[in-house]
């Protein structure tokens, strides 16, 4: 051991090379993590900028829906194919009706435009994965949907919805529909045919909500609306059943252990706490 740290002496302080590329990794490392907080930064700003916009209501959200067929099904196809603007009527109606019940001064609050752009289904979750999954999956369908807005002719929306429509066959269930507010996108799923259309709305604005801020109120475990915020009117007497549900509960509550989907946005509303 004396010999080995004699040695080590003998050998003096390290070359002027070795320490300019130790100066070197630490000025590059550096600009690297600057960088990085840079990248950063702007994300945090852009995600507080695009909240800001949309939840002020000095001008119409504009939504872009984009109708996917899920499946090769042929009448899940023609149902896609044949959806415009017009048939989300009860949609921007809902929004108009219940942004003049909370002082919303905007006659069309909700702008809706339905574009066909869209050929392919977009990245889906990972079941059961973990956050750094889920992490992964938010960025590419942040990426897809941002080429999806590049290569749409028509404007950039403020929000995008993208709705796959599976057959109305009642043998499946549809997997959980998202609304993201960081990226101001979701991802639904909805029922091809007339039936279904009132109850797919209730769907796309429950979700668009989401977008926007607002949180589910409903139990996690039993899907029953919470009260008194998952009320449509927590002030009704007698309080079942509820004459209204209000549009994040995504039921309306017709006793204490029971409660209906709605067929459409008719007996919906907006409760305080979505709307604040």
């Amino acid at each position: 051991r004396r010999r080995a740290t004699a040695s080590r002496r003998d050998r003096g302080p390290p070359p002027a090379c070795s320490r300019e590329r130790v100066a070197g990794r630490t000025f590059f490392g550096t600009v690297r993590l600057a960088l990085l907080l840079a990248v950063l930064a702007f994300v945090a700003l852009g995600a507080w900028l695009d909240r800001s916009r949309s939840t002020d209501w000095d001008a119409p959200l504009r939504v872009t829906l984009y109708p996917i067929a899920a499946g090769g099904d042929a009448a899940v196809r023609n149902h896609v194919a044949s959806l415009t603007a017009d048939d989300f009527g009860d949609f921007t109606g809902f929004f108009a009706r219940e942004a003049r019940r909370h002082g919303v001064a905007l006659e069309e609050p909700v702008r809706v435009r339905v574009s066909h752009a869209v050929t392919g289904p977009p990245p889906l979750p990972p079941e059961d994965a973990g956050m750094i999954g889920i992490a992964a999956w938010s960025l590419r369908f942040r990426y897809w949907a941002w080429r999806v807005a590049v290569d749409d002719p028509l404007p950039t929306p403020d929000v995008q919805v993208f709705a796959l429509y599976h057959p109305a066959d009642g043998a499946h269930a549809v997997p959980d529909s998202l609304g993201l507010s960081k990226g101001l996108m979701a991802l639904t799923h909805l029922y091809a045919g007339a039936d279904a259309h009132g109850s797919n709305q209730v769907v796309v604005a429950h979700e668009l909500l989401h977008t926007l801020g607002a949180s589910d109120k409903y139990d996690r475990a039993t899907g029953l609306p919470l009260a008194p915020d998952g009320l449509g009117d927590p002030d009704q007497s007698p309080l079942h059943p509820q004459r209204y549900g209000e549009i994040m509960a995504g039921r309306i509550a017709t006793d204490a252990g029971t409660a209906i989907i709605p067929e459409s946005l008719a007996r919906m509303v907006v409760g305080p706490a979505s709307a604040r």
